[in-house]
């Protein structure tokens, strides 16, 4: 803190400011409502000094963040998150309340909801979301070159990467005042208010998806969701199922059962392609040698089946079965280790298995797949035959996903995005239990114990663990720097040294930024076949199955980015406007109801608008509608439920505890 001591006159009107300048004390008597003397020190926020004082100044000073350091003079409030160094006052009722909100996290974090809403919204009809640019993976007809999966671009549809946010911003927030408490040595208060979150998170994590899941398996027997073989098997099947295309030699020149085309030009032709280069890329020629068939006659066919990216490794490993390293004809098939590939593949798909992916012909050698991913499977409510067995149903699926001990990700039909829920819970008890066990300790010890147990959880696959974890340290950085500045000296040279300083500082800002957000980019399947990825997925820990190499760059990189946000002065005041700050405040209403939405209402009219419009416009007006939708009736959520939800933990509390 700097060396600056004010004490109020008897009288609560003027205060004397006893700050040295040049060696000697200032002396100069200021009005009670002046925060800063002329002689450039600021008005020190002392409780103890205030106490005295019963005004609406002194209870906004009283509640008022510790400030550290003199702007202008040393510090350098740029490396410091908003909140700690705002010079704007909130009001007294809120001020306590206040004090450890970070407003352009909430702005953040509404944000993220609304890339998560397009992200589910393009799910079902297109893999591009889950791939890199360029992605190339085995018995592709060409590569994915979409413009948007580029990285960076590929975010604004990328939503589990805006997950790994959720979780940093979730670790920073929720044991914020608990960590000031700690850091003021307040132990028993920090203990208390330990308890109460560890009581009320349950709450309110909890009760908004329980209500909205239990609306979904009412609406689902009352007709509002389309059955799951009607999306998945009926006539509209078409635009979210892939295209597998087989072609065979033709017998004499004749193709009886099927398309005649001649060599690479035709089946070039066939599939929609403008070059034959990567038509190599097939179960025929594994060396990619094509000079024996691109002149012959081929008959071929062509078939549609579920097959989107998150099966891609399905399909890899029969690739390998068929055409083993040892170059022999061995035609074992290697089973999905995917409980969600399972059922998407063999519960609902049985007649599709066999599509000529894994036949081989002992007199006919040639034998070429292409596969044309479609969009992906995803749990869509069940429709039952009666009331009393879709409630059973729903009991045992809500028990299985409540269950905060099962540390796997299960998504239950009612709504499958909850499945952040109980991570989300787990998360929260491992910072609480954290603290529990460190806050005697010094402060840096907490802080390296915390870093070890960040990068263990990082490295042996609990991303989710890590990430909390990460915002959790970041939080103890920050108070910790806001409160432990020393002042730098006066003077020209040492402003030419912050100037120095903030440059550098903005640059490395940015530098992390893009950094960050690359690693947010990482694909959510196929990264090893992505130009750009490719070699990142070499140093994916051996932990991580080949579909969640994305955890291990998300997770950082959603640490990185908010480490780096709250220092870009830009980029808060971006995320502290309007209508990110509505976002923020809607932002877990709109996480539950989207889904539901989309599901219901979205199978319903998407299909219709690519009859009547094309892919690109039935995307276009299907997401302004479904966008409209959906915050009709997010407002209308929050409104009703959200908010009631909040207050619920606290008065269950309040009525248990002990007087």
């Amino acid at each position: 803190m700097p060396d600056t001591q004010t004490t109020p006159r008897k009288d609560h009107k003027k205060w004397k400011c006893q700050a040295k300048v040049n060696d000697k004390i200032c002396g100069k008597i200021n009005d009670i409502t002046k925060t800063t003397c002329e002689c450039g020190i600021r008005r020190k926020a002392d409780t103890e000094a205030l106490a005295e004082d019963d005004s609406v100044i002194g209870e906004m000073y009283r509640s008022r963040p510790s400030q550290s350091g003199i702007m202008g003079q040393g510090q350098q409030p740029d490396l410091l998150p908003r909140s700690e160094h705002e010079d704007k006052p909130s009001s007294a009722p809120n001020s306590r309340l206040n004090r450890d909100k970070i407003k352009c996290l909430d702005g953040l974090r509404g944000i993220a909801c609304l890339l998560v809403f397009n992200y589910h919204f393009f799910w079902p009809w297109t893999p591009v979301i889950m791939l890199g640019y360029g992605a190339f993976p085995p018995r592709a007809p060409e590569p994915y070159w979409g413009w948007q999966s580029l990285p960076i671009i590929c975010l604004l549809h990328r939503g589990r990467a805006m997950v790994a946010i959720f979780f940093a911003i979730s670790g920073y927030v929720i044991c914020r005042h608990i960590l000031r408490l700690i850091h003021e040595r307040k132990l028993d208060t920090a203990y208390q208010k330990l308890a109460s979150s560890v009581f009320r998170r349950v709450f309110r994590l909890y009760i908004p998806p329980t209500i909205s899941m239990f609306l979904v398996a009412v609406l689902a027997q009352v007709g509002v969701f389309k059955s799951e073989f009607s999306i998945y098997k009926g006539p509209d099947s078409h635009y979210i199922n892939a295209t597998i295309t087989h072609a065979d030699l033709a017998e004499s020149n004749i193709c009886v059962n099927g398309t005649a085309v001649r060599g690479a030009t035709g089946i070039a032709n066939y599939l929609g392609l403008e070059t034959t280069a990567y038509l190599r890329n097939t179960t025929g020629y594994p060396l990619g040698n094509t000079t024996e068939w691109t002149d012959m006659l081929l008959c071929v066919n062509h078939t549609t089946r579920s097959y989107g990216p998150s099966q891609l490794y399905t399909l890899e490993s029969e690739y390998e079965a068929q055409f083993p390293k040892n170059d022999t004809n061995t035609t074992k098939l290697v089973k999905d280790s995917s409980a969600m590939e399972r059922l998407a593949s063999l519960s609902y798909y049985d007649e599709d298995l066999d599509l000529s992916l894994n036949a081989t012909n002992a007199t006919n050698p040639l034998n070429l797949t292409w596969v044309q991913m479609g969009g992906s499977w995803e749990e869509h409510p069940f429709i039952h035959p009666n009331l009393t067995y879709a409630m059973k149903n729903f009991t045992r699926s809500y028990a299985e996903w409540a269950n905060p001990f099962n540390f796997g990700h299960y998504h239950p039909r009612y709504d499958p995005h909850t499945f952040t829920i109980p991570m989300e819970l787990r998360g929260s008890m491992l910072i609480y239990i954290f603290l529990l066990g460190t806050a005697f300790m010094k402060a840096k010890w907490r802080t390296r114990i915390g870093s070890c147990l960040s990068a263990y959880s990082l490295i042996f696959g609990r991303w989710d663990m890590a990430t909390f974890m990460g915002g959790m340290l970041l939080s103890e950085h920050d108070i910790r720097r806001s409160s432990d500045l020393p002042p730098s000296a006066a003077g020209a040279k040492a402003r030419g040294v912050d100037f120095q300083r903030t440059t550098k500082g903005t640059a490395l800002r940015w530098a992390g930024i893009v950094l960050a957000l690359y690693f947010l980019s990482y694909p959510d399947a196929g990264a090893e076949y992505t130009p750009g990825f490719a070699y990142l997925s070499t140093w994916v820990p051996r932990y991580y199955i080949p579909l969640s190499g994305w955890m291990f760059y998300q997770a950082m990189g959603a640490v990185l980015l908010v480490a780096c946000i709250m220092r870009s002065p830009v980029l808060v005041r971006l995320l502290e406007s309007r209508f990110p700050q509505y976002l923020g405040k809607v932002s877990f209403s709109l996480y539950l109801v989207h889904g539901p939405v989309l599901h219901s209402l979205g199978f319903w009219i998407m299909p219709r608008l690519f009859d009547s419009f094309g892919k690109m416009g039935g995307y276009a007006i299907g997401w302004v509608i479904l966008m409209a939708v959906t915050f009709y009736l997010t407002n209308l959520w929050n409104n009703k439920v959200d908010v009631w939800s909040v207050t619920v933990g606290r008065r269950v509390e309040k009525i248990l505890a002990e007087e």
